[in-house]
């Protein structure tokens, strides 16, 4: 891995669209360790900053990252790395960060909004209000039931945090993690088996993994098949995940209850995707990771990972770049 000699001078590259006391505030960090930060919004300034840049912060588009021969460490901005990993920086010698962890609160609430919005009728509720009905809707519990997680990484945890409220029994699948953290019933790594097993025990089944070869469609016509019929889908974290062709088909068929998707393979979703006229189907535009918070987490982070880079410490959320997250 890349190493900083500590003391050194380091150029860093603030390509985000940071506020001016961000800004400053960067530049002071940087200062007190003999380093330099410049700040652009900018794709072309970018590139003719980038000749002598150590680290970037917030994007590392192609052009910029071709620009910079010394660069050692990325700071990126995304907690899923599918749509910023290209070949040849996957190739170099240059460490990357994400953000994991950082909007998983607010991806939890999403997830769990979306579910108690399935499981208790609201969007009929609301489309009978519009049409000023009374009238009963069909709606299920979920307190009591079993949910299916499918990662238990930022994502996964806050939605295993909620899950607990509900006396919810807890099974998950994880590639890296094996033991089992407190309110998860069993941990399996995610063999197309137990995969197959979780689903068919689950009441609800939340995607919180990321989108890489493996877990590219994962959810397709064979997962759903093997779905209980009375059971809800939930994937906020990315799109891909679920082959949609597929989910419209289980939902027409009504292979599953109902599904809830706040990621789409193509954002933003073509009007002629048949997914918008999908049964018991709720779509919500990639807004899981927003918060009134986001920003101010994103940059506090930011700025403790730069101070540790440039106090020759082990920087936090480092990609695997072969893996993809």
């Amino acid at each position: 891995m890349p190493t900083h000699k500590q003391g050194a001078k380091v150029k860093i590259l603030l390509h985000y669209p940071f506020d001016e006391d961000q800004v400053k505030t960067f530049q002071d960090v940087a200062a007190k360790y003999n380093s330099e930060a410049l700040f652009t919004t900018d794709d072309d300034e970018a590139v003719s900053l980038a000749s002598d840049v150590e680290v970037m912060i917030g994007f590392f588009k192609p052009p910029v990252c071709a620009a910079a021969p010394n660069l050692k460490w990325i700071q990126s901005f995304s907690a899923g790395m599918d749509h910023f990993l290209f070949p040849e920086i996957i190739e170099r010698d240059v460490e990357i960060s994400n953000a994991a962890g950082l909007h998983a609160p607010q991806g939890g609430e999403h997830a769990w909004a979306m579910l108690l919005a399935l499981a208790r009728g609201i969007r009929p509720g609301l489309e009978r209000m519009q049409e000023k009905q009374w009238g009963g809707v069909n709606v299920v519990e979920v307190s009591g039931g079993t949910l299916g997680l499918i990662g238990l990484g930022g994502f996964g945890m806050e939605m295993l945090k909620r899950a607990q409220g509900y006396n919810m029994t807890v099974l998950a699948l994880d590639a890296v993690k094996t033991e089992k953290p407190e309110g998860v019933t069993e941990l399996k790594q995610p063999t197309t088996e137990h995969f197959h097993a979780l689903l068919e025990r689950c009441d609800a089944v939340m995607t919180a993994c990321p989108l890489t070869k493996e877990t590219y469609h994962l959810f397709g016509a064979e997962a759903f098949k093997h779905m209980k019929s009375s059971a809800f889908l939930i994937n906020v974290t990315r799109g891909g995940i679920v082959d949609e062709d597929a989910l419209v088909d289980a939902l027409k068929g009504e292979e599953i209850a109902g599904a809830a998707l706040d990621v789409c393979e193509t954002e933003p979703l073509p009007e002629d995707s048949p997914l918008w006229t999908a049964p018991n189907l709720l779509l919500t535009p990639h807004r899981a990771g927003a918060s009134q918070h986001r920003q101010r987490r994103l940059f506090e982070f930011f700025v403790q990972n730069l101070e540790r880079y440039l106090k020759s410490e082990p920087v936090q959320n480092v990609v695997d770049k072969e893996r993809g997250f």
